[in-house]
């Protein structure tokens, strides 16, 4: 680890934002409500930088403005993408810098869990597929870490940044060919249109 202990450590401290490190927690303790998985707390943080962005430049953001923006700007429709980058360019947010500060839900594990030394209640019954989802794909990517790890040492992978492993569980539906995330499908509470 670096000097500042993992990625959402030397964020929060370039940007002068170590108080969200209370929210990290209490959200993910879920002290004001749902408690939050690592995939949601990533989201959560990431879209609350550019929100903070957009506000030193000047830009609205009521209305869920920023969250919006940061929807379109890592969904996977990249001409949307290009075109909320552009206009982000346009209003004077240093999008570049702010793509390369987002956080992967794994760092966002590393930061709680080995940072600030958190540890949680397993969820209640009612609730354990979600969490064992969640713990299978932070697993599986902590698991690849050494090998991308490797493949950085080699010279055979490289980036301006941190490399982080992520990985996403996808569902797909055998008639229609429809996939996407567990973690969206769970929320609209389906996937695709095809009758049951």
């Amino acid at each position: 680890m670096s000097d500042h202990g993992c990625k959402v450590c030397r964020v929060l401290d370039d940007r002068g934002l170590g108080r969200l490190d209370d929210e990290l927690v209490g959200r993910w303790h879920g002290e004001s409500g749902e408690r939050m998985g690592y995939r949601r707390l990533a989201d959560w943080l990431n879209a609350t930088l550019l929100r903070r962005e957009m506000e030193r430049a000047g830009v609205a953001t009521g209305g869920g403005e920023a969250r919006s923006r940061y929807d379109r700007l890592t969904g996977d429709d990249e001409a949307t993408a290009a075109a909320v980058t552009d206009l982000l360019r346009r209003e004077g947010v240093a999008v570049d810098a702010l793509r390369d500060d987002f956080v992967s839900y794994s760092v966002v594990r590393t930061h709680l869990r080995d940072c600030l030394d958190e540890e949680r209640e397993p969820a209640p019954p009612a609730e354990w597929e979600a969490d064992r989802l969640e713990q299978l794909a932070t697993y599986t990517a902590a698991e690849a870490s050494d090998a991308v790890r490797s493949l950085v040492n080699k010279g055979e992978l490289e980036a301006g940044g941190d490399i982080e492993p992520e990985v996403t569980i996808r569902v797909s539906c055998s008639d229609c060919g429809a996939a996407v995330p567990i973690d969206d499908a769970l929320a609209a509470g389906a996937f695709c249109d095809c009758p049951e």
